[in-house]
């Protein structure tokens, strides 16, 4: 699948500020507004600090914060391709969070994210002015692996010649305030008493696919395209406390390497600084290492460094992560790999890389 576009909103900025950005080092997190919390021993409140985006989803919870998300990563595509063009002939395949109740059934959970998925991208679309046809809506969870789930959706029908175009991507916020009383409830938010937990983050990013073109591609950018993606789950662990031990997420990236004992491959993970995932990084590290050699010393990127945890959204703004790696040609080997963790159990990996060659030509 050739990448033809991408577009995104998040704290950083549109797509190509905030890549950039991310690749000097620049951080832009602040404390939230709404959300304090006590350290044991504290007289006063300590912020709870957040990777908002500035702005854009001031005062907006809920539906309505993703919908703004969804405005702004539409404005951002919008400048590179013709949104007017895309809604006549491109199936959509959105990743978002998850808002039914545990108890519910499959049904019940399928029909509470269809509704949740036609009222963002009809909201954001009006926005715009332009009009999608909702029969080739799809809309997914699974957490940070969302997109993967999506992408693995969209390749199926682009092969089976259903879309010629499609536009997959992934919003999410875990910023709103009856977010962060539930991760400061769980113990799972960064804070002064709590050095091993997430900075809450929230993005939204689309990416533009078309089946593989035969041939080179033209213009002065490389052509980058999705090689290869891979889904699997990661079995229940046994006991309280219990780490993953890795299995799952290594398979999915030795599927998306291939079987070459030699790998020139730099990962993009899905680390959030809680130690669950980090255990997890570490025993997939052990196994690649036995696979390839060459993983075990591997560049890796994390993006929750920059972005803050952005939920379903981790895994499109990792693909806008290495396209832009690709297009200014700064990226650290052939193949960028970006591997998700999700909390509900699925794990995914999907690899990137430049296609046929493109013209001589400065990076974009």
């Amino acid at each position: 699948m050739k990448v033809e576009a991408i577009g995104m909103s998040s704290c950083l900025g549109p797509g190509v500020t905030a890549c950039a950005a991310f690749r000097a080092g620049i951080v832009r997190h602040q404390p939230s507004e709404e959300v304090t919390t006590f350290s044991p021993g504290d007289s006063e409140a300590q912020p709870v600090n957040v990777c908002a985006i500035p702005g854009i989803t001031l005062g907006f919870s809920g539906v309505g914060r993703l919908v703004a998300i969804a405005e702004d990563s539409l404005e951002d595509l919008g400048a590179k391709t013709s949104l007017t063009a895309l809604g006549r002939e491109a199936g959509i395949f959105l990743a978002l969070p998850d808002f039914s109740a545990p108890e519910d059934a499959p049904r019940t959970r399928a029909a509470t994210q269809e509704a949740l998925g036609r009222q963002v991208l009809e909201r954001a679309l009006a926005t715009h002015r332009v009009s999608w046809s909702e029969d080739r809506w799809r809309f997914f969870t699974g957490g940070s692996a969302g997109f993967a789930l999506a992408l693995v959706a969209a390749r199926r029908e682009l092969e089976r010649r259903a879309f010629d175009v499609v536009v997959v991507g992934g919003i999410d916020s875990l910023v709103a305030p009856e977010h962060l009383r539930f991760l400061l409830a769980e113990r799972r938010l960064k804070t002064a008493d709590n050095p091993v937990g997430l900075l809450p983050g929230e993005a939204g990013a689309l990416l533009v696919l078309r089946a593989r073109a035969p041939g080179g591609a033209g213009g002065r950018s490389p052509q980058v395209e999705v090689t290869a993606v891979h889904t699997a789950v990661e079995p229940r662990s046994q006991g309280p406390g219990a780490m993953p031990d890795g299995g799952a997420l290594a398979t999915c990236v030795r599927e998306v390497l291939g079987a070459s004992p030699e790998q020139d491959a730099a990962f993009i993970w899905d680390l959030n600084g809680e130690q669950r995932r980090a255990w997890e990084w570490g025993s997939t590290l052990v196994r690649l290492k036995s696979h390839a050699p060459s993983l075990g010393d591997a560049p890796a990127w994390v993006p929750a460094t920059g972005f803050g945890d952005v939920g379903a959204a981790s895994g499109a703004v990792g693909a806008c992560i290495a396209v832009r790696a690709f297009e200014r040609r700064y990226a650290p080997a052939r193949q960028l790999v970006v591997v998700s963790q999700s909390d509900s159990g699925e794990r995914a990996a999907f690899a990137l890389a430049v296609g046929a060659p493109s013209r001589e030509g400065g990076p974009a």
